[in-house]
């Protein structure tokens, strides 16, 4: 299996700037993980890692938003649900997404979309929450700047303290 330190560690031979953005990319991993491996295992400066990976929160916001709704229709009924094993592992996550960011959302609509992705902890970022988002209603626009704002406050999180440690 591979893990989180594997991809970190693999993408220690690019440029510190595109290896912190590229993990920013990476489910699991998102931009609030990236911009610890961007300080503490690439070197990068603070700030330098704190503008990385705000631009790939943008831009991982806005794919999201654009793709996500078109990827759950194929792999519920078209092209990628004759694919028996991807179409079981979008129901799992659909469900898992919704068990964990249903009660949040649906209570508070987009804040409580952005308190959900905001939350640094696992299964609780851009992913997760666009899933559910989609699922219960929340697209387009409200969706990327409910993405990005939880995930700008995550960052933000993070990077306090990381300058702590620093």
């Amino acid at each position: 299996m591979i893990t989180r330190n594997d991809v970190i560690q693999a993408l220690s031979t690019l440029d510190p700037r595109l290896s912190t953005l590229i993990l920013s990319f990476i489910p699991i991993i998102e931009p609030r993980f990236a911009i610890w491996a961007g300080v503490t295992i690439y070197g990068m400066p603070p700030l330098e890692a704190l503008a990385v990976t705000i631009t790939g929160l943008f831009i991982l916001s806005l794919v999201i938003t654009l793709l996500i709704e078109g990827i759950l229709d194929s792999a519920r009924e078209g092209m990628l649900s004759r694919i028996p094993l991807l179409q079981r592992f979008v129901v799992w996550l659909e469900n898992r997404s919704l068990e964990k960011a249903s009660p949040l959302i649906k209570r508070y609509g987009w804040i409580g979309l952005v308190a959900f992705v905001a939350v640094p902890l696992p299964f609780t970022g851009v992913y997760t929450g666009s899933i559910a988002s989609v699922l219960l209603g929340i697209k387009g626009k409200r969706m990327f700047t409910g993405l990005f704002v939880g995930g700008l406050i995550s960052v933000l999180i993070n990077f306090m303290v990381i300058l702590g440690y620093y």
